[in-house]
């Protein structure tokens, strides 16, 4: 039986990732090791952020308990990454329609912080949406032209 609180996050949730995927692929492969500053990510480091903390968001929501997820990226190109991304996203999603109203109520443990799991999951869009955002902003510094946000 699913829910209707997670059927409609999830419905939202894909169109956010779809999104983001987009962006993920518009990333140039021959600037994937710049990076603004010292000690910011890399534009590889930003690209595969996204797969990484999606599986560790939702595993995390899923077994109860916070999961570091290490996936190696460093050879792939952003097209690669995207598709890993995607691969990982319709398999997490179809996970998180499992989730019972018990397993959303729970408090978990995240980053330091006691939240229930509905709350989590809200962080988690949050989150693909501020490096999103700061995505499109190593873009420009980059002299790269970004994708428009809603194509």
């Amino acid at each position: 039986m699913t829910y209707p609180e997670i059927e409609t996050f999830v419905r939202n949730w894909n169109y956010t990732h779809q999104q983001t995927s987009r962006i993920v692929r518009a990333a140039p492969p021959d600037k994937m090791e710049w990076r603004p500053k010292e000690g910011m990510f890399t534009l590889r480091e930003l690209v595969s952020h996204f797969p990484q903390a999606e599986q560790a968001f939702i595993r995390t929501a899923m077994d109860g308990g916070y999961k570091k997820i290490d996936l190696d990226l460093s050879s792939r190109t952003p097209e690669e990454i995207a598709n890993i991304f995607d691969e990982n996203h319709e398999k997490l999603a179809a996970e998180l329609l499992t989730l019972t109203m018990e397993q959303l109520n729970r408090e978990i443990e995240f980053g330091g912080h006691k939240l229930r799991c509905r709350d989590l999951l809200k962080v988690l869009v949050e989150h693909e949406i501020h490096h999103r955002g700061q995505l499109y902003t190593y873009f420009h510094l980059a002299d790269v032209e970004p994708p428009k946000l809603y194509a």
